[in-house]
């Protein structure tokens, strides 16, 4: 009996071992194959095992937007800003910045950028007297990505931003598209593989604090979580970060991110979208505690995109066109705008909020100059400015 055992023992051990030398050896006859994607990749990102994707450090390269050209550069650590020492500074006063493309804001020379302008603004007042902040030196440090959602920049905030010890955090949250970037399957195309970012569950009401990784193949979760499914999801997702056989195989399997759209906001009775909304206004709070838990003030700006600003200006008969074209915007007419639904929202939790929109309209009407890039839609030069300026009176309060 007991050599039998033995025996049944020592074959399982070899049909184990045969497995696993099987593998190792498709994992490098995978290496040495072609990459799987051949999607256009930014070059300006790597891949992040924290955060999905992140910019490439000293990056540079020259960037064309109509007739503005320039060079972008990136700093040490692949942000569009001068480089910041991790540890304070004596007599410093940081502000940290998080915030997506409008954030990175590769469009302009980062001299020009509302981040860089607002330090100029505090710097310069506290030169001719002004010692808002009571200290000699204020910096800003920028930290926007490309496509970067609030999960990320709490990701961010968690693994790199607080290591700057900033005594304010301001999230820059962009309305276009913050909130569906929070749903899972997003990603980037780097060297032939996609990066997955992390992404956040909420279970009812109350938000995971611990991110799920994206396993190409398996559904990821969207609230209805049962049990067993984070540790394959995060098991997978893990292998995927490292496996050139999993990425080899990925296009076999692979589904598309779920999607969601502001649209949905006015059309409404979209489940996906609400449940993203309930999950961005989770992460917000949830970004909010662990700033407040570090000893640091928190700050939400919001940035609205360049239609809601031209549907803002709208007259009557021009609104009346849109509603010809689009039928589901009539709504617009009965509930209110997001970026006053979303201000209401997070001022109810204690976080003070710039709402940047009549700002902007207002700065329109009475100069009927352009505060965004045509076809970019992204800030100009003046835009940039503009943000900068009303950031600077807002902060000194």
């Amino acid at each position: 009996m007991l050599k039998s055992s033995q025996s049944l023992f020592f074959n399982i051990f070899l049909a184990g071992g045969g497995v696993l030398v099987a593998l190792l050896g498709l994992e490098i006859g995978a290496r040495l194959l072609p990459p799987p994607f051949t999607g256009v990749a930014n070059p300006a990102d790597i891949c992040s095992t924290e955060t999905g994707w992140r910019g490439k450090p000293n990056y540079t390269t020259t960037v064309a937007t109509g007739n503005y050209i320039h060079n972008l550069v990136l700093n040490d650590v692949g942000m569009h800003d001068t480089d910041h020492a991790l540890n304070k500074p004596a007599n410093t006063w940081r502000i940290l910045i998080l915030g997506d493309s409008f954030m990175r804001a590769h469009q302009v020379k980062e001299s020009e950028t509302s981040h860089q302008l607002l330090e100029d603004l505090f710097n310069n007042s506290a030169e001719s007297g002004d010692k808002t902040t009571g200290t000699q030196r204020i910096e800003v440090i920028n930290s926007g990505v490309d496509g970067w959602g609030t999960g990320q920049e709490l990701l961010y905030y968690r693994s790199e931003g607080r290591l700057y010890q900033p005594d304010v955090v301001v999230l820059m949250f962009f309305l276009g598209n913050d909130v569906k970037d929070n749903l899972p399957g997003r990603g980037v195309t780097v060297e032939g593989r996609n990066c997955y970012t992390p992404y956040f569950v909420l279970h009812g009401s109350q938000l995971d604090p611990v991110p799920w990784q994206v396993a190409p193949g398996l559904s990821p979760s969207l609230g209805q979580v049962v049990w067993g499914q984070k540790t394959l999801n995060n098991l997978l997702g893990n292998l995927h970060h490292h496996s050139y056989l999993y990425a080899q195989l990925e296009p076999l399997f692979a589904t598309r991110p779920v999607e969601a759209s502001m649209l949905d906001f006015y059309i409404g009775n979209n489940q996906t979208f609400d449940y993203a909304l309930r999950l961005t206004t989770a992460l917000v709070k949830q970004l909010h505690a662990e700033v407040a838990q570090d000893g640091a003030q928190f700050r939400v700006v919001l940035i609205s995109p360049v239609d809601l600003v031209e549907f803002s200006r709208m007259n009557d008969s021009q609104r009346q066109a849109l509603y010809q074209r689009l039928p589901a915007m009539k709504r617009a007419e009965q509930i209110e705008p997001p970026n006053q639904v979303l201000a209401k929202t997070f001022s109810s939790d204690a976080m003070p909020v710039l709402d940047l929109l009549p700002i902007f309209v207002q700065y329109i009407n009475e100069t009927d100059q352009t505060l965004y890039l045509a076809g970019d839609k992204h800030w100009n030069v003046a835009g940039h400015r503009l943000a900068a300026e009303a950031m600077y009176r807002w902060l000194q309060e």
